[in-house]
């Protein structure tokens, strides 16, 4: 198997910040990745899954083991049922499926990524979730050398959350969606809407990995018995009562942290959950700034911050 040495991942991510990978291998197929994942556990080497690079932090000093970039990007569409390779990028699905007359992933057309980390991550906006249109998904299980399905009530979907990210050695080659029968003009409206709306709101086309925090959920086990509580010691906090979760960007807000800067990173003023490199930003600096952001808020409203990035070498 060809491999290439000391890669820089920073090219290949949203955030454009990172060392270089030990070992690079682009997946074109199916056998690629497989054969790959085959490798890395023979040889004992880490393996990272790498699609668009949305979502992840690489660290300054790379990463020491082998990044496998997904690139298969084919799609199905077989009456409502959908078929998508890994790689395939997310908007492109959104589009593929609204122009093909299917409904109920109009959602999904700002999310950056591709379908793999899209699966993994449970990606959600404006309502919708991944586990909402998801059947089946087909992975590469090392541990046994075996490709096999996983039903949805097998891949544990949770709030940003999945039985991919707790058992990060299943390899997602293949997602299996279904969505019923719409009307595409409406799909493609909603589609303008969405777009405009986060274009209008998220710090769209900068620098950045996307959400750096998980909203904070009220059935968290350290926030849902403390409800009453905080409802009552801050009141601010009210208009989200009735909505599932409290916005992380809404509490970085009024920790005064939106705008801030440290070196080449800023908070955005435009949404405080994402994290700008304004050109040149290391990652010990967005770590930096992550930490501060969650000091500020814990200070703040007596609540903890979750990072929904994945922290790649650290």
């Amino acid at each position: 198997m060809r491999l290439e040495n000391d890669i820089a991942l920073a090219p290949y991510t949203y955030y454009k910040i990172g060392g270089p990978a030990r070992y690079f291998k682009h997946a074109k197929t199916n056998s690629d990745v497989i054969e790959t994942a085959v490798w890395s556990k023979a040889e004992g080497v880490p393996l990272l899954i790498l699609g668009a690079g949305s979502n992840i932090l690489v660290a300054d000093q790379g990463f020491p083991g082998l990044a496998l970039r997904i690139e298969l990007q084919s799609s199905t569409i077989d009456g409502e049922r959908v078929l998508a390779d890994a790689g395939m990028p997310l908007a492109q699905l959104v589009a593929k499926t609204a122009s093909a007359g299917l409904s109920g992933f109009e959602w999904g057309v700002g999310i950056p990524g591709s379908v793999g980390g899209s699966v993994r991550g449970n990606a959600g906006c404006f309502g919708g979730e991944m586990k909402d249109i998801i059947r089946q998904v087909l992975v590469y299980d090392p541990e046994n050398g075996r490709e096999r399905w996983l039903k949805i009530d097998e891949c544990a979907f949770g709030y940003r959350a999945s039985i991919f990210k707790r058992y990060p050695a299943l390899v997602i080659l293949v997602a299996e969606f279904h969505l019923p029968r719409g009307d595409a003009n409406h799909s493609q409206e909603l589609i303008r809407q969405y777009a405009a709306k986060r274009a209008e709101s998220q710090a769209i086309g900068s620098q950045s990995a996307g959400c750096i925090f998980k909203n904070i959920a009220w059935d968290h086990p350290g926030v849902v018995k403390r409800r009453p509580v905080l409802l009552e010691k801050y009141p601010e906090l009210r208009q989200f009562e009735s909505a599932p979760n409290i916005p992380a960007s809404f509490l970085i807000d009024q920790a005064c942290l939106k705008g801030t800067r440290l070196g080449k990173v800023e908070i955005s003023p435009k949404h405080a959950n994402y994290f700008i490199n304004l050109g040149g930003a290391t990652a010990s600096e967005v770590v930096t700034l992550i930490g501060i952001a969650k000091e500020r808020v814990r200070q703040k409203f007596d609540l903890i911050l979750e990072e929904e990035i994945q922290y790649v070498g650290f």
